[in-house]
């Protein structure tokens, strides 16, 4: 790790932005109900699970039971158990396809009414890709189109219009620089929808205009996974930071489907991604930590699985991402992610590893 940082010793600085990715795919949502019967969650695929090779370590089940997330009193829990540990924000899975929404509950009818919520901030990453049938498939190139995901100009006002009326206004409403923080999963392919990327510069301009015609300041649009080749000139189209969802994605490229990864060579993908998305960007980068990678739920023997990982491994990336962030202004580090059990990447307390993950997240940012 300090080979790969280059330095003898990792600075410890004060004062970071520990942000958690929130995928609330965990409680009951009309789009998903019309598909697959009242009442059903990705729990449903998470109880189906089986291990695959010996010492797989699935399913693992969340340790305080199965969760509507939805429900306020509930996440009154988890928003305490965040803030207890050292996470300051919630950037939360945002999902829009041309009006269309799902899991959305999570957050308006869970955490926005639940009594202890300015405990956090939040954010939204508007999750801008084909939602397809993964409860499970054979293969993540296999898996059936549910919807597919489009845009254009237009859209993206209604989307940002939708924000200022529910979101925007929120006093915990997570901002950078006094502007309003709005992630964006797939840049490239929001580009392309738009015509290219002085489409998707248009949108950005108009979606700037809607906020400050509402009175609430400036917008800060942030790239979370895919850039579409776009990094290079991001401050030109309007993007003001970059970040990413999980650095490992072995399940999607790299790697052969149905294959074992020790977390170490995972860590140092990790930090080499660091630092080569912060070469190409051309705006502030904020490094992600990822808990762990395993998507055999969904996807059975295509999957493709991190093993021997620990949460002494993981306050170690911590503490190299900590490092990373020091000499910037805005010290912020993601953290990917709170809860998406499926992928097996999960820092809510869980039956194998309690809440060892969490505690290593106080450890790494409150010592």
């Amino acid at each position: 790790m300090l080979q790969e940082l280059g330095t003898a010793r990792l600075t410890a600085p004060s004062g970071c932005t520990v942000v958690a990715y929130n995928f609330p795919s965990w409680h009951p949502s009309p789009f998903m109900e019309k598909i697959f019967g009242k009442k059903w969650t990705e729990f449903e695929t998470l109880k189906k699970s089986k291990p695959l090779y010996p010492g797989h370590l699935f399913p693992k089940y969340p340790l305080w039971g199965y969760f509507n997330e939805a429900d306020p009193a509930w996440s009154e829990k988890e928003v305490q158990a965040a803030a207890d540990h050292g996470i300051g924000v919630w950037m939360i899975d945002w999902y829009w396809h041309s009006g269309t929404m799902f899991y959305h509950e999570q957050l308006e009818d869970g955490f926005l009414k639940a009594s202890n919520f300015s405990k956090l901030k939040f954010a939204l990453m508007w999750a801008n890709h084909d939602w397809k049938n993964v409860y499970p498939a054979r293969s993540p190139n296999d898996a059936a189109l549910l919807l597919a995901q489009t845009h254009s100009e237009q859209d993206c006002l209604k989307v940002i219009d939708y924000c200022i009326d529910r979101y925007f206004h929120q006093p915990n409403y997570w901002r950078l620089d006094g502007a309003l923080v709005f992630g964006i999963f797939d840049m490239g392919k929001l580009a392309k929808g738009l015509g290219g990327a002085d489409g998707m510069k248009r949108a950005f301009d108009g979606m700037r205009q809607r906020v400050q015609k509402a009175g609430l300041g400036e917008l800060h649009i942030q790239a979370n996974q895919s850039y579409g080749g776009h990094e290079t000139k991001f401050k030109e189209l309007g993007v003001n930071s970059a970040t990413s969802y999980h650095t490992f994605g072995w399940t999607f490229g790299g790697r052969p489907p149905g294959g074992l990864s020790p977390y170490c060579d995972g860590a140092i993908a990790t930090i080499r991604a660091w630092k080569k998305n912060r070469g190409r960007c051309n705006v502030p980068y904020f490094p992600d930590c990822p808990v762990g990678w395993d998507d055999s739920p969904r996807f059975g023997r295509s999957a493709h699985m991190v093993t021997q990982r620990s949460a002494d491994q993981y306050e170690l990336l911590l503490r190299a991402a900590r490092h990373s962030v020091s000499d910037q202004r805005n010290k912020i580090v993601f953290l990917s992610s709170w809860n998406e059990w499926t992928e097996d990447h999960v820092l809510l307390p869980d039956t194998t590893h309690g809440f060892s993950y969490l505690e290593a997240v106080r450890r790494a940012f409150q010592s």
